[in-house]
């Protein structure tokens, strides 16, 4: 399996799910449906969730349309964790360094970022 294919399931798995469904809840789901394919397909997996957890804006640059990918992010660091992939590791420090450099997010999500760190070891 591909990482293209991975997307495609994760969007075929978020276009079923209800409306009324908050973005955490959302997550579990997709963790829940990927969790067989962090053994079988793990390297695409990575190399999907690797590609959420890159997207970079500046706040200042930052427009409505980046809040989808933005939330990418988030989903990619929520499945990091369901799923134990020791291997993003380097990418979530470097996301953390990207947010006290000012090229993705506020300062404030430093924090919330970093306990990821803590929960996927």
């Amino acid at each position: 399996m591909t990482a293209a294919e991975i997307e495609q399931i994760v969007d075929q798995t978020l276009e079923a799910l209800p409306e009324r469904i908050s973005g955490n809840e959302a997550n579990q789901v997709v963790a829940e449906r990927l969790a067989g394919l962090a053994v079988s397909s793990r390297d695409a997996l990575v190399e999907y969730l690797r590609g959420l957890i890159s997207f970079r804006i500046r706040e200042s640059e930052r427009v409505a349309a980046d809040a989808v990918r933005e939330a990418g992010i988030w989903m990619a660091l929520d499945l990091t964790e369901s799923l134990s992939l020791q291997e993003l590791r380097p990418d979530i420090e470097n996301l953390i360094r990207d947010i006290r450099d000012g090229a993705v997010f506020k300062p404030v999500h430093e924090n919330m970022v970093s306990r990821y760190l803590s929960r996927i070891a």
